[in-house]
């Protein structure tokens, strides 16, 4: 199912882009072999120039697509995109592992991916989402939405702290459970409500009179995160 949308989606893009397009790639768990069931599919798209125009066009798909697990993609220029692998080195490293090219040329391959700004966009990220976590807390109108921001924000949260164990060793897993698994490994931290709140974004049941409980043990460990990556020394990359 997931190939046949993405040869739909392919051909909407080409449509959309034209002879603007250079690159549409297939990157995180569906790009590997085994993908995780239910995982969004994350796409690159880029052109060599982004007008207005085509942007207005894809908008105009995007929301259909994204209802059916193709959220809206990065869309890059090509050479704002050879200017930015030093601004997002965990996104482009997770795309140096696993990757598929749908159309054009693998643009990934030719990027110079430098670690020297890891651990600062790691300890950025993490700090921005306990941050809005601690802010949507205080705005939750009961349980429910609680709920609702444990499920949305726990994938995220994860594939960010993935971060952390990029700046000990260089490998990491791909696999949400197995980030999980590494990170109390190698950093000897227990997460159990983070592990909680990705079950419960994969259909697991807590209980409403848990829920709040939950939610200030998420933030705790969202904070012991934060604290490894302020300790990691910051280092020259490569």
């Amino acid at each position: 199912m997931v190939a046949g949308l993405l040869e739909e989606f392919r051909a909407d893009v080409e449509k959309v882009f034209g002879e603007e397009l250079v690159s549409v790639t297939l990157y995180g768990s569906h790009a590997a072999e085994e993908t995780v069931a239910g995982a969004e599919v994350s796409v690159l798209i880029v052109v060599r120039n982004l007008r207005r125009e085509a942007l207005c066009s894809f908008r105009a798909i995007a929301h259909r697509y994204a209802r059916r697990g193709i959220p809206a993609p990065p869309i890059f220029p090509e050479t704002f995109l050879q200017e930015s692998s030093d601004v997002f080195p965990l996104e482009f490293l997770g795309m140096a592992e696993r990757r598929r090219v749908l159309f054009g040329k693998d643009v990934v391959a030719g990027l110079e991916i430098t670690t020297k700004n890891l651990r600062h966009q790691v300890e950025f990220e993490l700090k921005g989402k306990l941050l809005s976590l601690r802010r949507m807390y205080m705005n939750a109108f009961g349980d429910k939405e609680m709920l609702t921001v444990l499920k949305e924000t726990a994938g995220s949260v994860v594939a960010v702290a993935r971060g952390l164990l990029l700046l000990k060793d260089r490998v990491a897993p791909h696999g949400k459970i197995e980030i999980l698994d590494d990170i109390e490994k190698r950093f000897k931290v227990p997460l159990p409500a983070l592990r909680e709140a990705y079950a419960a974004r994969q259909g697991a049941k807590v209980p409403h009179a848990r829920v709040e409980e939950l939610f200030l043990g998420y933030m705790d460990e969202v904070e012991k995160l934060c604290f490894l990556a302020n300790e990691h020394p910051t280092e020259p990359g490569k």
